[in-house]
């Protein structure tokens, strides 16, 4: 589902982002991205969304070479992924109902199917009681939850969580891990780009770790370790 091929990234000013990266995800797959702030994770994310493009090498998702895919697709490229981010990015004049629905809006699904889909993704995420609530009317790890229902809505065979505890006390953190644990159940890619060793530990899965933007480790069910 995402592979770089030698993948470096260097910024202006000759900052280098990443060097030589390869890796592969492959469908399904429960993936942590773990490093210190600056070790890559971020620009990682951008390339697969395809907001950079790598300065060498690389990059495939759902098995289409990014540079291959020509300016006026890359909204489409970008739906295929699910994204969740530290921060939310609900609109705050919408219900949780009304933010997710409007991630069906914007791609043009019907709105019998957006009646139908929006309670549907809301129970999933433990949120049928608060459909009708603003985002001030939610706690963070409900606003969370919002986030990743507007992420998964559409069923993407990606989804990306960038930080997505860094909000969030430990046993909030542990509910919203859980809930991106069932998303992938349902066969769908995570890849969770973070720096909390706890919530790694917690969840044993596949861990690659960055360290100066090189891939220092790649173990499956590793722990976080104290060196990285």
């Amino acid at each position: 589902m995402i592979r770089f091929d030698n993948v470096t990234k260097v910024y202006g000013n000759d900052v280098l982002a990443l060097e030589r990266v390869s890796m592969e995800i492959g469908q399904g797959e429960f993936v942590f991205l773990v490093g210190a702030s600056g070790s890559g994770k971020s620009t990682v994310v951008r390339l697969i969304l395809k907001e950079i493009e790598p300065s060498a090498g690389t990059v495939y998702v759902n098995g289409r070479r990014l540079s291959a895919i020509p300016r006026r697709q890359i909204p489409r490229h970008r739906r295929s992924i699910g994204c969740v981010f530290q921060d939310f990015k609900l609109l705050p004049n919408k219900t949780a109902a009304e933010n997710v629905a409007y991630a069906m809006e914007v791609t043009g699904q019907r709105r019998r199917a957006i009646r139908t889909k929006v309670p549907q993704i809301l129970e999933l995420v433990g949120l049928a009681n608060k459909m009708d609530k603003y985002p001030d009317q939610l706690s963070g790890g409900e606003q969370q939850r919002v986030s990743i229902a507007r992420a998964f809505v559409s069923q993407p065979p990606i989804l990306i969580a960038d930080e997505p505890t860094g909000n969030l006390d430990p046993e909030t953190s542990v509910g919203i891990m859980q809930l991106l644990h069932r998303i992938n159940r349902i066969g769908t890619t995570v890849l969770v780009a973070t720096h909390d060793k706890e919530m790694v530990d917690v969840m044993r899965k596949r861990v690659i770790a960055l360290e100066d933007g090189r891939i220092v480790r790649d173990r499956v069910k590793g722990a976080y370790l104290d060196e990285v």
